[in-house]
């Protein structure tokens, strides 16, 4: 007998929804693996990388501050790019004085 893709010869195997969530949440709990000590893999996983945003909060917002400084010194008249500069490197201060404290607290 051929049987195509919709034609089963037994019933599939049924699977709650509960099941499916159980298994979803075991997996991203790290309960499968009791074995592993996830405080100190998390810690010794993430030094380097709090490192790395320590110097690019630091880098990024000295840049920027001193680019806006640069901005507003400037006795020149103010032209469109100098405005696209300024707001440029504002929302880019933002972004780094916000999100990367946010990212190595919540990491």
């Amino acid at each position: 007998m051929i049987l195509n893709n919709y034609d089963y010869e037994e019933e599939p195997p049924q699977i709650t929804t509960s099941e499916i969530d159980r298994k979803f949440w075991d997996y991203f709990d790290g309960a499968t693996t009791p074995s592993t000590n996830i405080t100190e893999t998390v810690l010794r996983d993430q030094g380097p990388v709090l490192v790395i945003y320590g110097i690019l909060l630091a880098v990024g917002g000295v840049g920027n501050v001193a680019v806006l400084v640069s901005l507003a010194r400037s006795r020149r008249r103010k032209s469109r790019v100098d405005l696209m500069m300024t707001h440029l490197a504002l929302a880019d201060v933002c972004v780094t004085c916000g999100v990367i404290p946010l990212e190595v607290r919540l990491s």
